[in-house]
């Protein structure tokens, strides 16, 4: 080998580069030259770092998202809830509404029955005059005791009537009260119904957040491998060259 050739390869052989390609090189491949089988696990900041932070955005993107399903299980548990509670007061309300017509119906043949009464009283006061005009004399004792007889029955009739009424009339109050609740029932179904189709938009949001995330850290990963082939390409080169000046110094 000439003197110009040697002083080429003692420069490269003594400078920092070709020092530090060479420890490259012996830490990755060892024996007999050829292409490692084994990738080597490399640090590389940009992709890399990438890649940490979009795992990092995935399990918080999955967290959220469960935490966000976990509210809609329960929001769609509170509607079931007022569902219930709203088919109880419709159902109280029909037969509330049932009993009140029962209760004007009875109204009115109560009504018919009264007049009735005062019908028959009328006529027994009118016996009674035509009685005293006629004969001179007061009403007999038969005529007297169906007369008050017949005002008795009168009288626990209105009694009693007054009472349904009154109760009718407590009746109408609870209907008031029911009809109430219900309206109050229903405001907060649709308050509910509002809240899940917000929670639902919430979930929404977050799976196509996750998507691309996942999307992100796919991308990520590729430009890892392909740094990592060049590197492997670089290295290989590098243990070729190095394997071809320790033949040249051997010489």
């Amino acid at each position: 080998m000439g003197e110009g050739n040697w002083a080429r390869v003692k420069i490269i052989l003594r400078s920092p580069a070709s020092r530090l390609k060479g420890v490259c090189a012996d830490a990755r491949f060892s024996g007999p030259v050829g292409r490692p089988a084994v990738a080597p696990v490399l640090c590389i900041n940009g992709p890399e770092d990438k890649l940490f932070r979009s795992q990092s955005a995935d399990i918080t993107l999955s967290s959220e998202k469960e935490r966000i399903k976990k509210m809609l299980s329960e929001g769609s548990i509170c509607e079931m809830n007022l569902e219930v509670e709203l088919f109880a007061l419709q159902d109280s309300n029909a037969k509330l509404v049932a009993a009140l017509h029962e209760a004007n119906a009875n109204v009115e043949q109560w009504k018919k029955q009264l007049s009735a009464y005062q019908e028959e009283t009328d006529r027994l006061r009118d016996q009674v005059a035509d009685l005293e005009t006629h004969g001179g004399h007061g009403p007999s004792d038969l005529l007297k005791d169906e007369l008050t007889q017949s005002l008795e029955e009168l009288e626990s009739l209105l009694k009693a009537k007054d009472e349904e009424i009154h109760i009718l009339q407590s009746k109408k109050s609870e209907y008031h009260e029911l009809e109430r609740d219900r309206g109050e029932a229903i405001h907060r179904l649709q308050e509910l119904e509002m809240r899940n189709m917000d929670l639902e938009r919430r979930v929404q949001n977050a799976e196509q957040t996750l998507a691309s995330s996942l999307e992100e850290r796919d991308r990520a990963e590729n430009e890892v491998h392909r740094v990592i082939d060049i590197l492997d390409v670089k290295i290989f080169d590098l243990n070729d060259l190095r394997q071809s000046l320790a033949k040249l110094i051997d010489k």
